[in-house]
């Protein structure tokens, strides 16, 4: 195998971009996100689930249903037999950013060669609003995506049976990711093969039949989901304006700080530059090409419109419109002419660089800032005793982070390596998620998502009645109850205080 096709300089370029945005995973002794800490912690539960020093037996059950979003927790559950919890997540995390630029890469030179360039504009979208969010499954679901569909698209008239268990087995990946992308990969194939085989039946009809074994997971999850429970989504026009503005602000790519706004205004005029580029110079191109350009662009066009017009919830799951988004816009870089003059493509290929760089230069400069208020909240880790149970209150959940609450999940931190108990355990309350509280377990208040309301409605609880299932109470910030306040002094001791930091000692009786 000739290697020496691999080593040009846009791709030597796109490999030292990855080991650049590296950095704010490595530098820093924290990866500030409001969920991702969690999945961290639940991954830690079921890796030491049997371990005889930790109590987590008594507390929780593991459900091995294979539902969405196992992926990360599997992963980091099988990186902590190596690394300690943080370092499994920044593994986790490191192994995302790889594969990032890695399946966009393949993604667009599998439409066709050549499109290097656009793979560093990519690279834009690696710390976007929904990883910073925590959701590490939908994440690494978006690269698997790409992934799949270009490997489909590269073999779709040859697909031969050991191809076909690949690109089932690429689907399955997808789905223990995360439904959205698993769901729009099985619809994107779909769609572009009955386009593309619009004249060959038989054609569709044995891509279909290729398809079913992976697809058969949709039928396997729906039915013991709670997306089937609700109300039906409702589809329509009235959110169309806001949802253009997010367009063009790619509000996707601002999380941490207003300043980014200016980083992803930047990013939409590239795209805005290669759309009118493309339709000015590729006119006759993309008709003749019809196998390829067109009908990814036509695929753009259907995704764009169901960003217009789905709700952004759809039964428990959230920011449908957010990762709609992602997949389309990046779906709408196989969609672009890059001209085949040197000198323009060294200019842009330079512009593209250079902010990307400036991007990654500035959200690690927000991670380190960032981390200095996660030191400040973790400066009583160790004075929880093991095996003790949290429960943390929290009043200021985003600090100096703008879109992202880094302090929701955070008592998990204090819970990682001691078996303690966390209270505020979001996942446990939903079912596309494997740890959940035992039916038993006496929960603050009876509410099915009662760990909603410890971390935003905390005055429906009666603190002081619970205190006696409580170790240790942690609290951020001042209260806003006065309700809350006054329990608290009257129930719980307090035995540390620094800033906005105080932990309590509760009243449970081992």
């Amino acid at each position: 195998m000739n290697f020496t096709r691999y080593y040009t300089k846009t791709n030597i370029l796109i490999g030292i971009l990855i080991l650049v945005y590296l950095l704010p995973i490595w530098l820093f002794s924290y990866f500030p996100t409001q969920d991702g800490i969690s999945h961290v912690y639940n991954s830690h539960i079921i890796t030491d689930y049997n371990n005889p020093n930790f109590e987590f037996e008594e507390y929780y059950d593991i459900h091995w249903f294979p539902f969405p979003n196992w992926l990360s927790h599997i992963s980091l559950t099988l990186l902590m037999y190596i690394f300690s919890p943080l370092y499994a997540e920044k593994v986790f995390l490191s192994l995302y950013v790889i594969l990032f630029p890695v399946s966009i890469h393949y993604f667009l030179n599998a439409l066709r060669p050549n499109q290097n360039s656009l793979v560093i504009l990519s690279f834009t979208f690696i710390y976007n609003y929904l990883l910073l969010m925590g959701f590490y499954n939908f994440a690494v679901s978006v690269p698997l995506f790409f992934l799949t569909l270009g490997f489909w698209w590269k073999h779709k008239d040859n697909l031969v049976f050991r191809r076909i268990v690949y690109i089932n087995l690429l689907i399955l990946l997808t789905y223990f990711a995360h439904l959205i992308s698993y769901a729009f990969v099985l619809f994107s194939i779909a769609f572009l093969t009955i386009v593309h085989y619009r004249r060959d039946f038989k054609k569709i009809l044995l891509t279909g039949c290729s398809l079913l074994p992976a697809a058969i997971m949709l039928l396997v999850y729906l039915p013991s989901s709670d997306l089937l429970s609700g109300k039906l989504p409702q589809i329509g026009f009235g959110r169309i304006g806001s949802l253009l503005q997010n367009l063009v602000g790619l509000k996707v790519l601002v999380a941490y700080n207003q300043n980014q706004s200016w980083i992803a205004y930047c990013v939409f005029a590239f795209l805005l530059f290669l759309s009118i580029y493309t339709a000015w110079k590729g006119r006759q191109k993309l008709i003749k090409e019809s196998s390829g350009q067109l009908l990814f662009l036509l695929l753009f066009v259907t995704l764009f419109f169901l960003y217009l017009i789905l709700p952004n919830n759809v039964g428990p799951g959230g920011w449908v419109n957010d990762r709609i988004l992602i997949l389309s816009t990046m779906l709408l870089l196989g969609c672009f002419n890059l001209s085949e003059n040197h000198r323009w493509r060294q200019v842009f290929t330079t512009s593209v660089t250079l902010l990307a760089i400036v991007n990654i230069i500035y959200i690690g400069l927000l991670c380190k800032n960032l981390n200095a208020e996660l030191e400040e909240f973790n400066a009583f880790v160790e004075n929880v005793e093991d095996n003790s149970v949290i429960l943390p209150l929290q009043f200021d959940s985003g600090g100096e982070s703008l879109r992202v609450g880094i302090f929701v999940n955070g008592a998990n931190y204090y819970c990682l390596n001691n078996g303690c108990i966390n209270l505020g355990n979001y996942e446990v309350q939903f079912d596309y998620f494997p740890v959940h509280f035992k039916p038993t377990f006496e929960t603050p208040t009876d509410e099915k998502e009662w760990v909603q309301t410890v971390h935003w409605r905390s005055e429906q609880i009666d603190l002081c009645d619970y205190a006696d299932n409580v170790d240790y109470l942690l609290l951020w910030g001042e209260p806003d109850s006065e309700k809350v306040s006054n329990e608290i002094k009257a129930c719980y001791s307090l035995i540390n205080s620094i800033g906005r930091l105080k932990l309590y000692k509760g009243e449970r009786k081992r």
